[in-house]
């Protein structure tokens, strides 16, 4: 039969194209608050958050943060602040850098303070005005606190990586988990623990600040570890601006609607002061965002502790705005109320090259140190990642738990998937072939097939999906995967063939999708794997409750992961030809796949798939990961 006899199932047309392809989440798109209505909701969005934020940190499954000893130099004295160079390897390939400041003289251990700089341009040695994070690290030393100021990824002496990652390492890095946002994490923990470890620091009064990027940083560790007892995120908090920079949005952070106000509000009931302006994203602060966190803290019968101040003012973190933090923070960790603000000293701070390690100014990042370091950290994060333990059927458990919660996907009701035919019947040998298409009700998704049904059943309440990295077509046009569609026409069995999005007769959607390379749209954006994935599942869940007792899967070629992971969530069997498959899979477009890598990549899936897999052609470094 030649192909021109055979009608499209889904006809190209800008109306037909699936609704998760033209929906594009952003850094500016403008949210809703989510208030939970008691403690225990409050408590378990908490919970959902910062599993959210050690998945899309690399994090999960977990790997132990090395506690090498930090390299801390006899320092400089300045106006009787104490100034340090310090150097901690985090990871092999990752060092932890920056300035220690403590007062000159100090009675008992003191509280203790991380400055996370954010964008300024010279990070943690900026002086400029609007910034000013010497001045605010120098000045709350002359106030007693011990004060931690540590560079960020690419900036200063940390300078393995350039901060700003170009879209290829950014994608390839998101595969395996490493990330500016995961490495700058890692990074913030082990300098939580090198503070708290100092003799001189009272590690149950630990504070934590930084003007925008900065202030992120200031509320990820917040959220992830409760030692922040006191917060300052300074110019940050908005529920129309998100981030806007990769180490704020790490990958697949925001896919599930995740903002900074559920970040934010982890902090309760912990006192938070949070300065916002007028020109810039925090300018609707006060009627809007401030409210609605001094409800979360009302839960605790903490809403006084939700501070702000708001002024007519650039986006900054100027002398004005520490005054006020200064006072909080003397307020909040040493129990002194001295006021609103704290007058800063007229004192010129260091210069970068009294800060510098060494005084001098750090060489940048090279192709060559990126790769060596990308390379340690990727051998170090991943050697266990394999490991079963004792318990496979923990091991199997947990893994579905990940791979589900890192694809995001759903087994929705029969009753709100809908079964579209179209009029088209087309004779085949041994049968019938229908067009078929699949769509969750109020969601627009729209997964298009074939139908094929044998003209004498074998009796079975069973079927067969067919999940194909083509066209339909191939099985029932002579092409080389018609034989499998006769064979089972032979048999009497009653199958679905299921183009996956993005190929076969459903390839021409992907050019009208809201998809670019944006250096951080994976953050907010499901990729189309997930989606395959999804689809599947929405295929499957509607036979299931449609009444067939035994599902069946077969698939190969680049669609072979796709059921693989289907297969796995839902635990059917599967027949899978891997021929030609590798974890170089995931970098296709199609199958791109944020954090897979740290999952377990192909070996994961088969280990998941072998008790009900049967897998052929499969390449020699698998076959270990099928039995």
């Amino acid at each position: 039969m030649s192909e021109k006899f055979i009608p499209q199932v889904m006809p190209e047309s800008p109306i037909l194209v699936d609704r998760r392809l033209v929906t594009r989440n952003h850094c500016n798109f403008a949210n809703e608050v989510y208030i939970p209505r008691t403690i225990e909701e409050h408590k378990a969005r908490c919970e959902f958050v910062r599993r959210r934020l050690l998945l899309s940190a690399g994090m999960k499954p977990g790997y132990e943060i090395p506690q090498n000893p930090a390299r801390i130099s006899e320092g400089k004295l300045y106006h009787g602040v104490l100034i340090k160079e310090v150097e901690i390897e985090t990871l092999p390939g990752l060092r932890l850098t920056g300035s220690l400041y403590m007062p000159e003289k100090l009675n008992g251990a003191a509280p203790g303070i991380l400055c996370p700089h954010g964008h300024w341009t010279e990070g943690r040695v900026s002086t400029v005005v609007r910034g000013g994070v010497v001045m605010r690290c120098f000045e709350l030393a002359r106030l007693g606190f011990v004060v931690f100021a540590y560079d960020m990824i690419g900036y200063n002496d940390n300078n393995e990586f350039p901060h700003f990652w170009e879209i290829d390492l950014l994608k390839r890095g998101a595969v395996s988990g490493i990330s500016p946002f995961g490495l700058q994490t890692a990074n913030s923990m082990r300098a939580l623990d090198f503070l708290c470890g100092l003799d001189q620091v009272d590690e149950k009064r630990i504070g934590c600040t930084g003007a925008s990027g900065g202030a992120s940083q200031t509320w990820f560790l917040a959220a992830l570890d409760d030692r922040i007892k006191a917060a300052v995120p300074v110019c940050m908090l908005s529920s129309h601006f998100m981030g806007g920079c990769a180490c704020e949005e790490g990958p697949i952070m925001r896919v599930t609607g995740l903002t900074s106000f559920d970040i934010v509000s982890c902090l309760a009931p912990r006192p938070i002061l949070l300065p916002s302006v007028t020109r810039d994203w925090t300018n609707l602060n006060p009627v809007y965002e401030i409210p609605a966190m001094r409800e979360v803290y009302k839960l605790y019968n903490a809403g006084n502790r939700v501070e702000n101040f708001h002024c007519e003012e650039d986006h900054n973190y100027n002398r004005n705005t520490r005054e006020y933090v200064y006072a909080f923070f003397v307020r909040e960790l040493m129990g002194e109320d001295r006021g609103k603000k704290i007058a800063e000293e007229d004192i010129e701070p260091p210069t970068p090259d009294y800060l510098w390690f060494g005084g001098k100014e750090p060489a940048q990042a090279t192709q060559e140190t990126i790769n060596a370091a990308f390379d340690k950290i990727n051998a170090y994060i991943s050697k266990n990642v394999l490991e079963t333990g004792d318990d496979f059927a923990a091991f199997k458990a947990s893994r579905i738990e990940l791979l589900r919660e890192m694809l995001e996907t759903e087994q929705p009701p029969a009753r709100n998937v809908v079964e579209r035919t179209n009029y088209h019947k087309i004779e085949i040998p041994g049968g019938m072939a229908h067009g078929r298409t699949f769509s969750r009700r109020k969601v627009g998704d729209i997964v298009s097939g074939l139908e094929l049904r044998p003209e004498k059943s074998d009796g079975k309440n069973s079927i067969t999906l067919l999940i194909t990295d083509g066209s339909y077509l191939d099985f029932i046009d002579g092409n080389s995967k018609e034989s499998v569609a006769a064979d089972l026409m032979k048999q009497g069995k009653h199958s679905y063939v299921i183009e996956l999005l993005g190929t076969g007769n459903n390839s021409w959607q992907l050019k009208y999708a809201l998809r670019d390379s944006s250096k951080i749209s994976f953050a907010f954006n499901e990729p189309l794997f997930s989606m395959r994935v999804q689809d599947i599942i929405t295929v499957c869940t509607f036979m299931e409750e449609r009444g067939y007792e035994e599902i069946e899967l077969i698939s190969s070629g680049s669609a072979a992961p796709a059921a693989l992971a289907a297969a796995a969530l839902l635990d059917l069997p599967l027949t899978c030809d891997l021929a030609g498959i590798d974890d170089a899979v995931w970098h296709d477009d199609i199958n791109f796949q944020p954090l897979i890598a740290r999952f377990g990549g192909i070996p994961a899936l088969l280990m998941l798939n072998a008790a009900k897999g049967t897998f052929t052609n499969v390449p020699e470094q698998y076959k270990k990961y099928c039995m």
